[in-house]
């Protein structure tokens, strides 16, 4: 089974957000993947249900004790398949080796960039856009950072950042790249996010 090119770039950004695969079917290798959001993204969750119909996306289940929303596909060997290169240990979310080869459409950027970005504009001359990439250890952002400087000419540095007495990472694009940034990543952000790129 074989998805097409556009939803697996679309579930490539999202992994490398806020999306999540199940555990690997042992005899099939077939996984499933899961999207989740709350009550302030539900349009952009419904969207994105409508741009993967061709993985059979479920009904939109809601958890009301939290007001969030979540739906999942059907269980595919190609979703097995980013599996092993997301999860290559059964475990902790890791940025695959080849995501040179998988981070190269700007779908893919604004969907991460949606899930986990922020724009920080406090004054005319203070523009940056940070990722929040708290998931994954240094040499994985070190690896992010030089994808973007190739297939997409964006410069970002690699910032620590510590809360609760442990320290993670983010992506903070450098004011020299913002304009080509936003300018990639504008035409595919929903307005449930418009505010992650109004300059």
């Amino acid at each position: 089974m074989r998805m097409e090119t556009r939803s697996r770039n679309i579930v490539a950004g999202s992994l490398l957000g806020d999306g999540w695969l199940g555990k690997l079917t042992k005899r099939s290798g077939n996984c499933i993947y899961t999207l989740k959001y709350n009550d302030r993204s539900i349009g952009y969750l419904q969207w994105m249900r409508t741009q993967l119909q061709e993985l059979h996306p479920s009904e939109l289940k809601s958890i009301p004790r939290y007001t969030q929303h979540y739906f999942y596909t059907k269980a595919r060997s190609d979703i097995g398949d980013l599996r092993k290169k997301f999860y290559p240990h059964e475990g902790r979310k890791r940025v695959p080796e080849n995501i040179g080869d998988i981070l190269y459409d700007p779908l893919t950027l604004a969907i991460w960039y949606q899930d986990d970005g922020t724009l920080d504009r406090r004054s005319g001359y203070h523009w940056n856009a940070r990722i929040a990439t708290y998931c994954f250890p240094y040499d994985d952002c070190v690896r992010l950072r030089d994808v973007l400087r190739t297939n997409f000419g964006i410069e970002v540095s690699v910032c620590k950042n510590t809360m609760r007495q442990k320290v993670y990472y983010e992506l903070y694009v450098l004011s020299k790249s913002m304009e080509r940034f936003i300018e990639i990543v504008r035409p595919y952000v929903h307005k449930d996010y418009a505010y992650k790129i109004l300059v």
